[in-house]
């Protein structure tokens, strides 16, 4: 397969220089301009249009994320990836980045090797979107900014209860990259993770492979686990979890998300994809201060405010804010509330058994139950009709 075409915007004589010699060596047909305007103009009259975009940030004049915004505004040229090459690595630079429209960000000091594995990803990314575009299943995402809030637990039972609900295949998988316990929860001892796709030559593995490294659950349903070590979490990029998301999503009628507490860039990818974010807090003001801290950025990153869904889980008895108190602070009704059980949560950690099998008719288990009922009915009654 002929290598792919290459426009680089870049100020610095030197930077684009020394850009230009390395795609040149790795075989790609390289474009470069120092000025966004003067690439602008010649995207907007070139007949060949580049695969890949790599733009600085900081440029004199039209900056990196005007640039971006002005080809995302141009139907034309829309939708060619974009990566942002950048010195600046604070969340608020990644939010405007992407909030203008960026496919990733690399930075200035990045290797050959890891550019050419970041272009590839973008290039598969985009190879595979009408692939996306045509999946049945549903993405369910739980997240939140705050540990402690029952992420795990809740999306474990979440994953469980809608298998049992509708006779379903669900997969869960664990993208809380550095601190991942599904595994530990459902009693499932790992014996690989996605950390071995992080060299993976090609742009897309083998259906055998994929399935091999999930895990199959007595409950029903299948986990994808997390890294064992945390020191493995850098290894799970965005290029990963384009390897395997065709697979789940076609694969199973719905792909039940830990999303963790932290904002990584495999998360960040599958928070833009998934149907619904159900975002975790407990009833006090630190949570909810996450909670709305997260909502901000959702909201900076252009996601339908209609699919992120707050969920309250009762954590503790004493002091816990009204719920009316929580919905004024986050402007947006509580979708679900989970009641106070303490013990029941713990004695299901300990066991390694979701307390949706083991009492699924204690309040919590029926909260839960009703949680997955309400998230998954409008697809399920359609398909029963069908």
């Amino acid at each position: 397969m002929d290598k792919a075409h290459i426009l680089v915007v870049e100020d610095s004589e030197i930077t684009l220089f020394k850009l230009k010699a390395v795609l040149l060596r790795l075989g790609y047909t390289v474009t470069t301009f120092p000025a966004a305007t003067e690439a602008l103009e010649w995207l907007q009259k070139a007949k060949e249009r580049p695969d890949v975009i790599l733009s600085d940030v900081v440029m004199p004049g039209m900056n990196g994320n005007e640039f971006i915004r002005q080809v995302r505004a141009t139907p034309a040229i829309a939708k060619i990836p974009i990566i942002l090459l950048t010195a600046q690595t604070e969340m608020s630079d990644k939010v405007a980045g992407m909030e203008a429209g960026a496919d990733d960000f690399v930075p200035k000091t990045i290797s050959p090797t890891e550019l050419e594995l970041r272009i590839k990803a973008l290039l598969a990314r985009a190879q595979t979107e009408q692939t996306f575009s045509q999946i049945t299943a549903k993405i369910i995402t739980v997240f939140s900014l705050r540990g402690g809030v029952g992420t795990t637990s809740v999306a474990t039972n979440l994953a469980v209860a809608l298998a049992h609900l509708w006779n379903i295949k669900v997969c869960l998988w664990d993208l809380a990259l550095s601190s991942g316990h599904c595994a530990f929860f459902l009693n499932l001892k790992p014996k690989g993770t996605l950390t071995s796709l992080a060299d993976w030559p090609d742009d897309s593995v083998e259906e055998p492979i994929l399935a091999d490294m999930l895990m199959k659950h007595e409950s029903g349903i299948e986990l994808m686990p997390a890294p064992q070590t945390a020191s493995e979490a850098e290894l799970v990029t965005p290029h990963v979890v384009d390897l395997i998301f065709p697979y789940l999503v076609s694969n199973f009628a719905f792909l039940v998300v830990d999303g963790g507490n932290h904002f990584t860039d495999a998360v960040l990818t599958m928070l833009e994809r998934s149907d619904i974010i159900v975002l975790m807090l407990s009833p006090e003001l630190a949570s909810v201060r996450a909670a709305l801290d997260a909502m901000q950025i959702f909201e900076k990153l252009g996601y339908d405010p209609g699919k992120v869904l707050p969920v309250v889980n009762c954590n503790f008895t004493a002091d816990r804010l009204p719920l009316k108190r929580i919905e004024s602070a986050l402007k947006k009704p509580v979708f679900a509330e989970i009641p106070y059980d303490s013990p029941l949560f713990i004695q299901a950690i300990h066991s390694g058994r979701p307390f949706i099998t083991t009492d699924p008719k204690s309040d919590v288990g029926l909260a839960l139950t009703n949680l997955a009922y309400k998230l998954s009915s409008s697809e399920m009654e359609t398909v029963k009709k069908g």
